[in-house]
């Protein structure tokens, strides 16, 4: 018998920037972790004979960004864990994924346009597919050497005073309706970005927005950004721009250093999207 439940569906985008992983041979290699999470409820409908619907199914989506070493999207793979914890036997779906297949398991599944069907058998479901959608957070890595921009391909084996700039975009705007208005705002994201700095290429290194620490041997940065924040809460307008100036929220980070023979690995990046759902 049909019976309609209701799924939470956790969205955990992880999306895998391949951000400057740069070596002395010329190697671009794609990594890095952008993740955002969001949490919204969805309507799915399942079967399982003589038993009562529940509310203990849950829907856990993974984004993965390999991007260059500028932060340009190459390849966006996302996973999906529909946690069915042995309730139903069929589960229905809603996916825009291209290529969807199986990651874990022989359970097969049917589909209409967007609308998939699985045959779970009580499992869990691992599914995985491919989308050319934008991110709903973007980020862009500009390098300059001795105070020139210059390309990641050309800043391999340099030496010089360098400086990283991470810029980061929001596109996740809307609008909603506050005390009766209506105003744009962003999809409040906490953007994290994590670099691992060898001290035999890197010294004096320094960031504007985050922190360094140093163990002796390399230097582990991390960056921290919230675009779009600032402006959702109006304090980039000429009335609070006095009080802004004292008010930190950067949507960027410069990361600077004194480089031999630059070589460098991947970024990586975690975006937030529930950093401030404790507050409202």
């Amino acid at each position: 018998m049909n019976k309609n439940r209701r799924m939470k569906h956790v969205v955990a985008a992880s999306l895998a920037f391949g951000a400057a992983a740069l070596t002395g041979f010329g190697q671009i290699a794609p990594a890095a972790v952008y993740a955002a999470e969001q949490t919204e409820t969805v309507k799915t409908e399942s079967t399982k004979s003589g038993e009562q619907a529940d509310e203990g199914l849950f829907k856990e989506e993974t984004v993965y960004v390999n991007a260059d070493a500028n932060g340009a999207v190459k390849l966006i793979t996302v996973s999906d864990w529909l946690k069915n914890a042995g309730t139903t036997e069929s589960l229905k779906d809603v996916s825009e994924l291209d290529g969807i297949k199986n990651i874990k398991g022989e359970e097969t599944f049917s589909e209409s346009g967007d609308n998939l069907t699985w045959d779970t058998n009580g499992a869990d479901i691992y599914y995985q597919g491919t989308t050319d959608k934008q991110l709903p957070v973007s980020m862009k890595m500009t390098y300059y050497l001795d105070g020139k921009e210059i390309t990641p391909e050309e800043l391999k084996g340099q030496s010089g005073h360098l400086k990283i700039k991470i810029d980061y975009t929001n596109n996740a705007k809307k609008t909603v309706n506050i005390d009766g208005k209506k105003q744009e705002v962003y999809s409040p994201f906490v953007m994290v970005t994590g670099l691992i700095l060898p001290d035999e290429t890197f010294s004096n290194v320094m960031i504007d927005n985050g922190k360094v620490i140093s163990d002796g041997q390399k230097s582990m940065v991390m960056g921290i950004a919230m675009p779009g924040l600032k402006e959702s809460l109006g304090l980039n307008s000429e009335d609070f721009k006095e009080v802004s100036e004292d008010i930190q929220l950067p949507e960027s980070v410069e990361i600077t250093a004194d480089v031999t023979n630059f070589t460098m690995g991947s970024t990586f990046t975690i975006a937030l999207s529930d950093l401030l759902d404790d507050v409202d």
